[in-house]
């Protein structure tokens, strides 16, 4: 069943939106910025994370905050999108995948070298989200469907929760056999989870569920 959403809510639910595509675009623009600033940077061998380990490192903080505000904002507005008992396992796992992102302030270590505490809590929090974002990208598009949203560019929705598992998988096989590859196949999957993410906060905007 689900609840009947007020005009309030829906105000509510698209600055939000906006707020999380905000957040979303701040992190991909700097993300992409540090590959500038920072040339001496080997971005198909190093993972994105490593950037905090150099002169630029604040930069890449600035991301994450976008990022975390990005995640924080696309959960609530999900919260006055959809009421129902499919949602809630939604939020409760967009909750895990926000509080996941905190964990990214935490240095990581190069990948090869040993592993310190602070690199532990940082992969911990990364395969967490990870795991958590991905019942989101099932269900959403599910519940877009059933209510006849699913339409145009949002189709794509299902594409890419299709490529993200296959580009999750190909990311770990990649890090344990062909390290020299592993920034390039991090950042393709990366790349897909945030334009999903971008993609389902523009529908949140402008989508409305009915009861019914």
């Amino acid at each position: 069943m689900v609840k009947a959403i007020t005009k309030t809510e829906e105000e509510i639910r698209s600055t939000l939106s906006v707020i999380a595509i905000s957040g979303f675009i701040v992190f991909l623009v700097v993300t992409f910025a540090l590959h500038f600033v920072q040339p001496d940077y080997d971005a198909s061998k190093k993972y994105v994370s490593e950037f905090i380990l150099g002169e630029y490192g604040w930069l890449l903080n600035i991301a994450i905050v976008g990022n975390l505000i990005g995640c924080g904002a696309f959960t609530l507005a999900f919260y006055f999108f959809h009421k129902s008992q499919k949602s809630l396992i939604c939020l409760v796992c967009l909750c895990v995948a926000t509080l996941s992102v905190i964990t990214n302030f935490f240095p990581t270590d190069i990948h090869g070298n040993a592993v310190t505490i602070s690199g532990h809590i940082h992969n911990i929090g990364a395969f967490i989200g990870t795991l958590a974002i991905f019942p989101v990208m099932i269900i959403f598009p599910y519940q877009l469907k059933k209510v006849g949203m699913l339409k145009g560019i949002y189709v794509l929705l299902i594409l890419l929760m299709l490529l993200a598992p296959v580009s999750f998988l190909l990311l770990l096989i990649i890090a344990n056999s062909a390290p020299s590859f592993i920034g390039i196949s991090q950042r393709i999957f990366a790349f897909i989870i945030m334009l999903w993410l971008i993609l389902a906060a523009y529908r949140l905007k402008t989508g409305v569920f009915k009861k019914s």
